[in-house]
């Protein structure tokens, strides 16, 4: 399981390395909205990775190989699930350290730094993301799933956008409601309800992957 997961972050170099220029460059333009630069990152980082992964496989025809020896189909499912995960702290790690150099360094001037519910927010939406992804690309194939991830991910985003610019405008009563309950209490309901999804998720992958001819 561990070599699968290495394999998914080795393969890439170049990809790892656009990952670098990109968390630089926008970080640089997200530098007035701080909670934009470390909730979009890290997901954009974890969408090139997870679409550099994938695609690597398709064009290598890696699926018959790795199907041509001793390893679970189960395995290779959730390896590519675990490999999400490494792929979000990757973008978090890089949104941290980027927003925090140049912020202290003097080149950009942020309200403040990367917290924890950035962390939590970036963490859930992409999970998200690959939960929407992967039954479709086990399914399908990288080749139709791509743009299927890259439609989530442009969703996400403009979600994100309009949450951003409309959520002073929600209903009062809701948002009295909201602030009247504890922050771990509304972590706790989202991190349930997005672990159900990507239990969900793993298992419509499984079940697709079982049956697929290759």
């Amino acid at each position: 399981m561990l070599n699968l997961i290495l394999k998914d972050v080795l393969i890439q170099k170049k990809y790892l390395l656009v990952s670098v220029l990109y968390a630089l460059f926008f970080t640089l333009c997200f530098k007035s909205n701080p909670s934009m630069a470390f909730g979009m990152i890290p997901m954009m980082i974890a969408y090139i990775l997870i679409a550099g992964a994938c695609g690597f496989d398709d064009k290598n025809k890696c699926e018959i190989m790795l199907n041509s020896l001793p390893i679970d189909r189960t395995n290779l499912v959730i390896s590519k699930y675990l490999s999400t995960i490494l792929f979000i702290f990757i973008g978090i790690a890089l949104a941290f350290t980027f927003s925090t150099i140049l912020n202290f360094s003097g080149f950009i001037h942020m309200d403040r730094l990367m917290n924890l519910e950035d962390v939590f927010g970036a963490t859930i939406g992409t999970l998200i993301m690959s939960c929407l992804y992967f039954p479709l690309y086990f399914k399908f194939g990288n080749q139709k799933a791509r743009y299927v991830l890259a439609g989530i991910f442009m969703f996400i985003f403009a979600i994100s956008i309009f949450l951003t610019n409309k959520i002073a405008k929600a209903p009062i009563s809701f948002m009295a409601y909201l602030n009247n309950q504890p922050d771990w209490l509304i972590a706790t309901f989202i991190a349930i309800i997005a672990a159900i999804l990507f239990l969900i998720s793993i298992l419509l992958s499984i079940k697709f992957y079982i049956n697929k001819d290759l």
